[in-house]
């Protein structure tokens, strides 16, 4: 069970509680706030990020990617360190994400129908984030998915899940905990990026060098 735990890289859930948060904060400051659909959204941010999570952690392994976790500020992995199996950790990424479907479709049927195709964006997302032909991790394309999927995509969805009034506003408003995801990713890459170079995973950190991403990570946060 330490190991499942581990595997979920409770440090990371913060990027899926952001928005969240800053969408509960707008829909009580408007009188709108409702328990039920806030809850069910970030159980679903939850198992999407969750999900993620153990599919970059077995989609790595299986790329060799990750192998070399030696360092201080590296924790282990459970696929490349043994505690979990391949199969064990597919099983477990496929659970996830289809319990963030499964809530997609409840909301789908409560609240509007965008959100059960939305729901499955947001898995094939997860999934293709490390996984498949072409993951956006391996290709530097994941920044912008990150930006716009834990931004203005988590947050508005949020807000009109409870009734509230999707306006340039709230959209605009979602670009911040959007930049600072990115910013997490960015030092990620970072640390990770002489590694990555090695098995063939072009982050931005290996297409464009430590120092472009130095300069990405301080804009995030300006942003």
């Amino acid at each position: 069970m330490r190991a499942w735990i581990a595997a979920t890289r409770p440090r990371t859930l913060a990027a899926a509680f952001a928005p969240l948060a800053l969408a509960t904060g707008w829909l009580l400051a408007h009188g709108q706030f409702r328990v039920l659909p806030v809850l069910l959204a970030t159980l679903a941010a939850l198992c999407f990020q969750i999900g993620c999570n153990f599919v970059n952690d077995v989609a790595d392994f299986e790329r060799g990617a990750d192998q070399d976790r030696s360092g201080g500020d590296k924790p282990q992995r459970a696929v490349a360190s043994g505690r979990i199996s391949p199969q064990a950790m597919w099983w477990g990424a496929g659970l996830m994400l289809s319990l963030g479907i499964a809530i997609g479709g409840w909301l789908a049927f409560t609240v509007s129908w965008i959100y059960a195709p939305l729901g499955v964006l947001s898995a094939v997302l997860a999934w293709a984030y490390t996984a498949g032909p072409y993951p956006m991790a391996y290709c530097g394309t994941a920044d912008v998915v990150v930006l716009v999927m834990f931004g203005p995509v988590a947050v508005s969805g949020t807000i009109f899940a409870a009734g509230g009034l999707l306006d340039e506003v709230t959209w605009c408003l979602g670009f911040g905990p959007g930049l600072l995801a990115v910013a997490l990713l960015a030092i990620n890459n970072l640390r990770d990026h002489a590694e990555d170079a090695m098995v063939g995973k072009k982050t931005l950190a290996v297409r464009c060098g430590p120092t472009f991403v130095r300069w990405q990570w301080r804009m995030m946060l300006f942003g």
